[in-house]
């Protein structure tokens, strides 16, 4: 079959391609097979009946699904609908699509997006993990985001429940940015109790899929949206994950797509601990703590934040205070026990701690030690 030129140029072409991504029901090789088939979106809208039917007898069974969208919706259709949602569309082939993906294989052909695309020269983190975390895969995942925020980089993750929404709103709380990859149309808040953590993403953040608006979540969509979550990262982190995991998922895409993966190690015989110690036993990177990451990934901020516990100008029952600081959040009661120091002193240091950078709050009466003190 003879392919078909465009008649447009190619920045005029996206019409088409945002009707070509909501042809409903087809796989990625299926839509593969009409751009070789056809050259082009628009090549397919302009197509006539006959050609579709010599495809149709060809073994091609998804067709018909194409004609009847191709009769129902013309792309001015999908165009205006796109806009009365807020919804913007990027394709392959327009320069404002993603480079980190542009050299991928497997990437989508478009993508529909709520909020603003990431500056390209940002670094990008993806932070992964188990949907029903621990406190300390919650806490881990909260403090390394707000400190990658806080560096001036975008946590990218899937706004599932758990590690990931976790670290996204706690980068968008830091005043930073974040980029949630979904399973479904940018339209639909999934999971539906993440509600706040939406409301953030669409103000300060990016909402992406490669989805068209109205499409429910669905199990198979998320293996597939973990490829653009790794794509979209310079490097991925998972926090905590079973087995068999979707985080370990994501961390074999970002191998495959020749990025640094790191996995934070847990205990071993617990499940939530399995899958991260299965990917440091592949080769996975170790992940010590969001201080030693940021040394690594943002030499250019940590550089500037050189410090040692010992050399701290200091008060001595703010050192006291501060020595008691590890990896984990403490409660007020919690340092009272370690310090011997009365709640009064205690509450007086740490609010100067605090002031100077050098501690931050993490919730009601619990704090945790910054990656870089002194950066208040």
């Amino acid at each position: 079959m003879k392919k078909r030129k465009p008649e447009v140029p190619p920045l005029h072409m996206e019409r088409y391609w945002s009707w070509f991504c909501c042809i409903p029901g087809l796989t990625y090789a299926q839509r593969e097979l009409l751009l070789k088939c056809f050259g082009n979106p628009e090549a397919l809208w302009r197509a006539s009946d006959r050609e579709l039917s010599y495809l149709e007898e060809k073994g091609c069974a998804f067709l018909p699904t194409v004609k009847i969208f191709r009769k129902e919706t013309p792309p001015e259709k999908t165009e205006h609908r796109l806009k009365s949602l807020g919804i913007e569309f990027t394709s392959c082939e327009n320069p404002r699509y993603p480079g980190r993906l542009k050299n991928l294989s497997g990437m989508p052909f478009g993508l529909f997006w709520k909020g603003k695309i990431p500056e390209e020269e940002r670094k990008t983190v993806a932070i992964v993990g188990a949907r029903e975390c621990t406190r300390f895969g919650k806490e881990t995942a909260e403090n390394l985001a707000g400190e990658i925020a806080r560096a001036g980089g975008v946590v990218v993750s899937g706004a599932a429940y758990g590690v990931d929404g976790a670290a996204q709103l706690a980068a968008l709380l830091a005043g930073g940015e974040s980029t949630a990859v979904l399973g479904c149309g940018t339209d639909i808040r999934y999971p539906a109790g993440n509600g706040r953590l939406f409301e953030l993403l669409e103000r300060q953040g990016t909402l992406v899929s490669e989805y068209p608006p109205g499409t429910p979540p669905r199990r198979y969509h998320f293996p597939a949206r973990n490829r653009i979550i790794s794509g979209l990262s310079d490097v991925t982190v998972v926090v905590e994950a079973r087995k068999r995991s979707g985080s370990l998922i994501t961390a074999g895409f970002a191998a495959d797509q020749g990025k640094d993966v790191y996995a934070v190690p847990g205990r071993p015989g617990e499940c939530l601990s399995e899958g991260c110690n299965e990917l440091i036993s592949q080769g996975a990177n170790l992940f010590l703590s969001a201080e030693s990451f940021l040394r690594t990934f943002f030499p250019e901020k940590t550089r500037q934040k050189k410090w040692c516990k010992e050399d701290l100008t200091l008060a001595p029952a703010e050192k006291l205070v501060y020595s008691s600081f590890d990896l984990h959040s403490k409660t007020l009661w919690e340092l009272a026990e370690c310090t011997g120091l009365s709640l009064s002193e205690l509450g007086s240091s740490l609010l100067s701690l605090e002031e100077k950078g050098y501690i931050r709050e993490t919730g009601q009466n619990t704090f945790a030690a910054a990656a870089w003190p002194g950066s208040s």
